[in-house]
């Protein structure tokens, strides 16, 4: 979704907590967007609709979105003032966000970042759960640091329901495939999953359905 050559990255800046929740702070930046355009920001929610969050956002010499001050931009606590984005989120739980241009060349970037994963690893593979709807009807597991092109044996279990599959990491030792987890006459459950290469075995679980979303 991103235009060519643009890239979008966010940058941990400090973590607090609150009475239910903790709150993550994070600096957004753009490789590939020009300097001196406008943008507005955009948040994707995990039901995959948008919000327009700012407008009147632009970026420093280091491409770090900011709050330039000036007229057409947004305002901050004073001239070129970065943004800080705070999230909050459960398990697994992926924030999304993008830059698009004001202008009709309609420049854009969109990142990606799971502030609490869900992860596991083995031997220097590791795959992590990433919930794909609101109660975690769909869940993506995502890999990485398997051997290129090498088989993966692919086993998930929820309740007495089991599924086996082969698969094949990608030419960069990633995997990725897509769980439909529930299990009839079930609200919610939890699923063990677990991806084998010929030198690690990544094992983990995470929960499903009604009642099972918290705020960490």
């Amino acid at each position: 979704m991103n235009s060519l050559g643009v890239e979008l990255s966010m940058k941990e800046i400090d973590r607090s907590r609150a009475e239910d929740r903790t709150f993550v702070h994070y600096a957004l930046y753009a490789n590939g967007l020009p300097k001196k355009s406008i943008y507005t920001l955009f948040q994707v929610q995990i039901s995959g609709s948008i919000i327009k969050n700012m407008e009147g956002v632009t970026l420093n010499a280091e491409g770090r979105a900011i709050c330039a001050g000036r007229p057409d931009t947004c305002t901050g606590d004073g001239p070129n003032d970065p943004i800080d984005l705070m999230v909050y989120g459960g398990k697994g739980e992926p924030k999304r966000f993008g830059l698009m241009s004001d202008d009709e060349a309609h420049l854009k970037g969109f990142v990606e970042v799971v502030p609490f994963p869900n992860d596991a690893t083995d031997k220097g593979c590791r795959i992590e759960s990433i919930i794909g709807t609101p109660n975690a009807e769909l869940i993506y597991i995502r890999g990485n640091g398997f051997e290129p092109n090498s088989e993966l044996i692919v086993d998930s279990q929820s309740y007495d329901e089991k599924h086996h599959d082969i698969a094949k990491a990608a030419a960069d030792g990633s995997y990725f495939s897509a769980i439909m987890p529930s299990v009839v006459g079930r609200k919610s459950g939890t699923t063990a999953v677990e991806v084998k290469a010929k030198n690690c075995n990544p094992k983990l679980t995470f929960s499903w359905g009604e009642g099972t979303y918290h705020l960490e």
